[in-house]
């Protein structure tokens, strides 16, 4: 069995639901904008309380940043720097150990010869 709704009742339904939800949503939708408008103003007016009684301002914040880079590039100076006088400290160690070693061969040298001279037979050490 079908049962039949009358044309009033159905036409009656359906435009009470289409009149209040787009009347709602509407009321909704400039609500919500509005309180996003409000919430920028108010974030801008506080945004430029801010920045004007900021001590640092922007071109005292650009003079810090650019001292700030003239201090890397000091450091990085400095390190590069200190790498360089370790590795000449190693080349001088490692003269010194070469010119200690050919000291001592000379000194046996002119044991040698001294002895050989004295006319004493050199010992085997």
């Amino acid at each position: 069995m079908s049962i039949r709704l009358g044309r009033q009742a159905t036409r009656h339904l359906t435009h009470a639901g289409l009149v209040l939800s787009a009347r709602r949503g509407r009321r909704l939708q400039f609500a919500g904008a509005m309180v996003v408008l409000a919430a920028l103003a108010i974030g801008a007016a506080g945004s430029y309380v801010y920045w004007s009684r900021n001590p640092l301002g922007g071109q005292q914040l650009a003079a810090a940043l650019h001292e700030k880079q003239q201090l890397q590039q000091r450091l990085d100076q400095s390190l590069m720097t200190l790498r360089l006088t370790e590795a000449r400290g190693q080349e001088l160690e490692r003269q010194i150990d070469a010119l200690n070693q050919r000291l001592r061969e000379c000194q046996e040298e002119l044991t040698f010869f001294r002895q050989a001279k004295d006319g004493k037979r050199p010992s085997s050490s």
